[in-house]
């Protein structure tokens, strides 16, 4: 196994708890690896495979069919894994559209070879669920950011939802005009939020870097 196909599997929270040589195992005997060019769609709502996928290098953005447009739901990373709630629930169609937005290294595994790996590895079966319930809470905070009643409370909390590269800072994942999107909202509106909240000493901005300076006013918004 490469030595980025590795790296990429400790940072799975599916496999977190597994030694390399569980890692190697799994991907030696229940696995398929590919790649997809960018812009290639990964999954769609009408073309998915009864599997779950690990991203082993590269980005995958997520969308999801919103009024005359596309949505954007959240952008994936090395380590991270779709196609989860799928697995077990027989629905039609994919809920969601899975493209690459840059060339991607891809890991998957089918139903019944991850039924074998809950078999034999029971903390993976754990690591599931818990997974799951994350994905659940996300979701729940995504619904509460999109009803929010306008431009500086949908930016507000989608900076809070960022992931934290320590208590104060967060990294943008994705560009403004990707963030007005993903908020269904005027790119104009987004950036005049951003500014705002600059102004009043809420945040500084460089580049996708945001230091929140008053946590509680973003909070309040």
């Amino acid at each position: 196994m490469k030595k980025s196909t590795l790296e990429a599997l400790k940072k799975c929270k599916l496999f977190k708890t597994l030694s390399e040589d569980a890692l190697n195992y799994i991907t030696e005997n229940y696995s398929v690896m590919s790649s997809c060019d960018k812009n290639e769609i990964i999954f769609s709502e009408t073309s998915y495979t009864r599997s779950i996928v690990i991203i082993t290098k590269g980005r995958a953005t997520v969308k999801k069919k919103g009024g005359s447009g596309k949505i954007l739901m959240n952008v994936l990373n090395t380590g991270d894994v779709f196609g989860m709630a799928a697995m077990f629930y027989e629905q039609e169609n994919f809920l969601t559209e899975i493209t690459a937005a840059e060339k991607v290294s891809l890991m998957t595994i089918s139903k019944e070879n991850l039924i074998n790996i809950f078999s034999e590895f029971p903390a993976v079966t754990e690591n599931y669920i818990t997974i799951l319930s994350e994905k659940i809470h996300f979701l729940n905070k995504k619904i509460s950011t999109y009803t929010k009643a306008d431009a500086s409370q949908k930016v507000a909390s989608f900076i809070l939802q960022c992931e934290a590269a320590d208590e104060n800072t967060v990294t943008l994942p994705i560009s403004i005009t990707d963030i007005a999107d993903a908020l269904n909202t005027g790119r104009a509106s987004v950036y005049r939020a951003f500014e705002a909240f600059e102004k009043n000493g809420i945040i500084k901005r460089k580049g996708k870097t945001i230091k929140i300076l008053n946590k509680e006013a973003l909070e309040n918004q």
